[in-house]
């Protein structure tokens, strides 16, 4: 009789300890956050604005290591975690009561329509598990990004989800006119003049890399031919143009701005363009992230 009075308070007990780490579990929420490696020095200033992050898990890849290496040296060390691979949720547990859980996607998928947005949607479904919204830092993208809402749908993501969206609720057309702040600003310079390149932080650092991607499987003869090439020739390979009159540096006032400004005379003087500096915002990305918070909120 006391045996199972015993075992009986046992399992009460027991069953006691499970509601209550399921209670702690629930309460504990996490976002997870599908990015554009052009995004890096973004999504560090944003993730940095929210002392209420507990704990920043980054998804290890060879896209992610400059954002790793950002992150540790200017974020609190204590917060980070990396992981080698989004694997089951048994080894990926909850922690804390906000957690983000970041996946950078590399910045060449913008030369393959079809790829960006498979990547996109891979991304979206391997994070879901672990998270309770998902919000991609991403835009239209030359249009490569029109239908994802209704590809994430098709494809059973179950969490709620968004991307980034212009005053209207409309996806941004892409991340220059993310930083610009509106469609509204974005249009106003194309209305001046289309021979524009538009110079994002992200674009400043990382252009060089479209043209290795582009051409990093051409047959030796045509490499050969390649080596004659100026940086405008094989900008016009890469991109299909490069009659760039003006090129408009997105300046963000939390950046290295002598760096950046630099960076801009550099590349338009392969194109022998004018150099104007607009103020840039990260005003989108921080409203699309509120969004998150508020979404997750309701949740409890």
């Amino acid at each position: 009789m006391y045996i199972c009075a015993y075992i009986n308070i046992s399992i009460r007990i027991s069953n006691f300890l499970n509601t209550l780490k399921y209670i702690k579990t629930e309460s504990m929420k996490r976002i997870g956050i599908v990015a554009c490696e052009i995004f890096e020095e973004e999504l560090l200033k944003l993730l940095s604005e929210y002392n209420n992050i507990d704990r920043i898990i980054l998804v290890s890849s060879d896209s992610s290591k400059e954002f790793q290496k950002m992150l540790e040296s200017k974020y609190n060390y204590e917060k980070i975690s990396i992981a080698r691979e989004l694997c089951s949720t048994r080894f990926l547990k909850r922690q804390a009561p906000l957690e983000v859980v970041v996946n950078i996607l590399p910045f060449a998928l913008h030369l393959y329509a079809e790829d960006i947005k498979s990547e996109v949607v891979a991304a979206s479904k391997e994070i879901e598990k672990h998270v309770d919204y998902i919000l991609l830092l991403y835009g239209l993208c030359g249009n490569a990004l029109g239908s994802i809402r209704e590809l994430l749908i098709n494809n059973k993501i179950k969490v709620p989800f968004d991307i980034l969206t212009n005053e209207k609720g409309e996806i941004m057309d892409d991340c220059i006119c993310a930083l610009l702040g509106s469609s509204e600003n974005y249009l106003k310079e194309l209305e001046q003049t289309t021979n524009i390149f538009f110079m994002t932080p992200g674009w400043a650092k990382l252009w060089p890399r479209l043209l290795e991607e582009k051409t990093k499987n051409i047959d030796t003869k045509r490499m050969a031919e390649l080596s004659e090439m100026d940086v405008k020739e094989k900008f016009k390979m890469a991109l299909g143009s490069s009659d760039y009159k003006r090129v408009i540096g997105i300046e963000l006032d939390f950046i290295d701005k002598f760096n950046f400004r630099a960076r801009c005379k550099e590349f338009a003087s392969h194109f022998n363009s004018e150099i104007v500096i607009r103020e840039g915002t990260i005003n989108t990305l921080r409203e699309s992230f509120e969004k998150a918070l508020k979404e997750i909120e309701k949740q409890n």
